[in-house]
């Protein structure tokens, strides 16, 4: 859709460019939230020295624990060897604890810590008052606005290309 509320032709010069300043949009935002600084800035306010990536997935164990490795790479939507390494980490902190799963011997279940659970509260404090400090000259509407329009591009984003066209052809048929 476009900011009036009407389909954004995809051929159009002006959608076109849109796309492309969305991407590379994206691209920078990407490389904001994985670097190494603003993971530096996090560990030093919450005094908790673990990365994004592992505040994630302590985050969803958190949410939806214990659950099975294999439950956890799909819940948090990580490929499973990177979840382990995620895991090892956090549990090298003492933020999560594995063990065997009880209805199936080779298979893991993680669980947080209550040291899990304080840090996490840090990290999400650390993160409150990063964005706050950055983010103080938005209004409250601008940022539900933006809150809104980038959930619905991720719900845009997830949906397999070609699928919302079918969809939609279904609906007007």
């Amino acid at each position: 859709m476009s900011g009036a509320g009407t389909p954004a032709s995809a051929g159009s010069a002006d959608a076109a460019e849109a796309r492309r300043r969305l991407g590379d949009a994206l691209a920078a935002l990407r490389r904001i939230i994985g670097s190494q600084r603003l993971d530096r800035i996090n560990a030093e306010r919450s005094q908790v020295a673990i990365g994004f990536a592992a505040v994630a997935v302590l985050g969803k164990v958190i949410d939806d624990g214990p659950l099975r490795m294999s439950d956890l790479a799909t819940a948090g939507r990580i490929h499973p060897a990177a979840l382990t390494r995620q895991v090892q980490a956090l549990e090298a902190e003492g933020y999560i604890e594995r063990s065997p799963d009880p209805t199936d011997g080779r298979a893991a279940v993680v669980r947080v810590t209550p040291a899990g659970r304080s840090a996490h509260r840090r990290v999400q404090a650390a993160n409150d008052a990063i964005m706050a400090e950055q983010l103080s000259h938005w209004s409250a509407d601008e940022l539900v606005d933006l809150v809104d329009r980038l959930e619905h591009l991720i719900t845009d984003l997830r949906t397999a290309p070609g699928s919302r066209r079918a969809r939609e052809t279904e609906d007007h048929a």
